[in-house]
């Protein structure tokens, strides 16, 4: 092709005729503008197809990082209904008109359950990766980044709470449960375990647990709301993300 137009050149340089050279010279000059300009197009387009179907694989990375947190939801609210269950059982004790313990396995299973200690925690997601990096405008919907920034702030403040004062209480009646009995009373580990009847009932009438007990029921109970209020939230992304995108369903 190229010695074909140099041939035609030529031959229009031999012949003298200028004004035809320089017609022709104009035209080759168009031709190589738009054969750039179609280069460019599809150099563009092979982006923005590239940009796209990294968008999709985010999508889908952001869809099973929601599942994931669902599941990781319903292990710390299965927590916190264990830990008010076992809480509520000894405060009904502690509210008894005699305080008598009938069953002793039952009431020390239950005893060490207000004292448990779990940690909330979330890991560094697809969405957290998309953010820091700046590219959060890869998923190409504005609407649902702004969802997930605010269910992932409201998560974050969640824990950070959590962290406070609900797991500063529990540190606090582990303190105070380790100033009273001996060590049998602390060996929880054996399934059989039973607390003595003096650490019992020196238990029982300590006001100090007490308030302890009821500040853990409260936390127990504030936390189970936030973070079914959270379950909600997530729920409705997926429910969005699926309606927008319907082959998700099918991952």
């Amino acid at each position: 092709m190229i010695k074909f137009f140099r041939k035609i050149r030529q031959r229009l340089l031999s012949e003298n005729k200028f004004s035809e050279y320089l017609l022709y010279a104009i035209g080759e000059i168009i031709l190589v503008v738009i054969g750039i300009l179609i280069a460019l197009q599809i150099n563009n387009w092979n982006e923005r197809r590239k940009i796209e179907q990294s968008g999709k694989e985010y999508i889908k990375e952001i869809y099973k990082d929601l599942k994931i947190e669902i599941t990781n939801i319903d292990e710390i609210l299965n927590s916190l209904s264990e830990q008010y269950d076992g809480t509520e059982y000894i405060l009904n004790v502690f509210e008894s008109k005699n305080k008598v313990v009938t069953d002793t396995v039952l009431f020390t299973k239950n005893h060490w359950e207000p004292r448990r200690l779990f940690i909330i925690d979330r890991d560094l997601n697809t969405f957290d990766k998309l953010k820091s990096s700046g590219q959060s405008s890869l998923l190409k919907n504005d609407s649902l980044s702004n969802l997930l920034d605010k269910f992932y702030k409201n998560f974050d403040t969640r824990i950070s709470n959590f962290k406070e004062y609900p797991l500063q209480i529990r540190m606090d009646l582990r303190r105070a449960n380790f100033a009273i009995g001996n060590l049998k009373d602390f060996k929880y580990e054996s399934k059989n375990a039973k607390l003595s009847s003096a650490y019992i009932q020196e238990y029982l009438n300590n006001e100090i647990i007490y308030e302890h007990l009821l500040s853990i029921l409260r936390t127990c109970r504030y936390n189970t709301t936030f973070f079914k209020e959270l379950k909600e939230e997530a729920l409705e992304l997926i429910n969005l993300m699926e309606a927008k995108y319907p082959e998700l369903k099918n991952k």
